[in-house]
C-alpha cells in the first residue's frame, strides 16, 4: 500500500482529526476570546441588526432631509433586513481571526476570566440609563489612566471599528437623502457592477467634507474614552493579563484579521443593502 493510501484511509484520517482537534480548539478559544474582548457581537448587532441600520442613518440626516425621509428610511429596514446576518457575518469574523492565530496557545484561565469581567461591564454600562453612564463615566475618569491601561486601550480595536461603523452610516444616510429627494435615478441608472465599484470607491474615499470628518473623530474618541472607563474598573491584575495577551506574537495580526474582517463583512452587506434599496425604490 502506497504512503498516499495510509494516509488517506479513515483509521489515519481519524487519528489525525484526533491530533488536530485541540489546536482547532485553541485557535476557536482564542478566537472567541478576542471578539468577546472586543464586544464584535454587540457592536454588529447593535449597528446592524433589526432596525439599526435606518436608525444609524437618521442620526446622521439635517432636519429638513430627516422630515421627508421615513418611507425612504423603511425601505432601507427593509433592505437591510435582507443583506445583513448577523450571525453569519460574526462568524466569519471569527474564522478570519482564528486564522490569523494559527501557532498560538489558547488564552490562560486568568485572562479568559479578565476577558468575561470586561464582558460583563459592557453589558453593564449598555443596560445603564444615561444619567448612570454619566455618573460611571467621571468616577472611572476621576482618576488617571495608568501605562497599563493606556497601552491596552492602544491593542483594542475599538476606535478603528466605530470609524468603519461611522462611515456604514453616513453612507446609508447619503444614499436615504437622495432617494427621499427623488433623485433615485443616479443610482438606479447603474449597471448592478458599477454601481457596486461607485458605492466601493465611496468606501475607499473615506469621510472628505468637514461636518462628517468632526463627527467621526468626535465618535471615535468618545468610544475610546468609554471603553477606556470599563478599563479603569477593572483590576490590575485582569488589567496586566490582558495586556501580556495582546503583546504575544500572533496579536498584531489577529488585530488585522478583525478589522479586516469586519470591515468587510460591513461593506458586503451595506452594498447589497443599497442595491436592493435602489432597486426596489418606487415599485408597488
Amino acid at each position: 500500500m502506497s504512503l498516499l493510501s495510509r494516509l488517506s484511509s479513515p483509521r489515519c484520517l481519524l487519528l489525525l482529526s484526533l491530533l488536530l482537534a485541540p489546536l482547532t480548539g485553541w485557535t476557536q478559544d482564542r478566537a472567541q476570546a478576542l471578539l468577546q474582548f472586543e464586544g464584535v457581537q454587540a457592536r454588529y448587532q447593535n449597528a446592524y441588526g433589526p432596525g439599526a441600520v435606518s436608525r444609524g442613518a437618521r442620526e446622521l440626516l439635517e432636519p429638513p432631509d430627516l422630515a421627508i425621509a421615513d418611507k425612504a428610511l423603511q425601505s432601507l429596514d427593509v433592505a437591510a433586513g435582507r443583506a445583513f446576518d448577523v450571525n453569519a457575518s460574526v462568524a466569519a469574523i471569527r474564522q478570519d481571526v482564528a486564522a490569523a492565530g494559527q501557532g498560538a496557545a489558547a488564552p490562560a484561565p486568568q485572562v479568559l476570566e479578565a476577558v468575561a469581567r470586561l464582558a460583563k461591564l459592557r453589558a453593564d454600562y449598555a443596560a445603564m440609563d444615561e444619567p448612570g453612564k454619566v455618573t460611571f463615566f467621571h468616577q472611572q475618569h476621576a482618576r488617571p489612566a495608568d501605562p497599563a491601561r493606556v497601552e491596552l486601550l492602544s491593542r483594542m480595536t475599538v476606535a478603528e471599528a466605530r470609524e468603519i461603523d461611522f462611515s456604514s452610516q453616513l453612507l446609508m444616510s447619503a444614499v436615504v437623502k437622495q432617494l427621499a429627494r427623488g433623485n433615485v435615478g443616479q443610482f438606479s441608472s447603474l449597471p448592478d457592477r458599477t454601481l457596486d465599484t461607485a458605492l466601493d470607491s465611496l468606501w475607499s474615499r473615506g469621510v472628505t467634507s468637514p461636518r462628517p470628518r468632526n463627527l467621526m473623530t468626535v465618535a471615535r474618541e468618545f468610544e475610546k474614552l468609554v471603553t477606556q472607563a470599563l478599563l479603569l474598573a477593572l483590576p490590575d491584575a485582569d488589567v496586566a493579563a490582558l495586556l501580556a495577551w495582546r503583546n504575544e506574537p500572533q496579536a498584531a495580526a489577529e488585530r488585522e484579521a478583525l478589522l479586516g474582517s469586519y470591515r468587510a463583512e460591513v461593506k458586503g452587506s451595506g452594498a447589497v443593502a443599497i442595491r436592493t434599496l435602489v432597486r426596489s425604490w418606487g415599485r408597488p
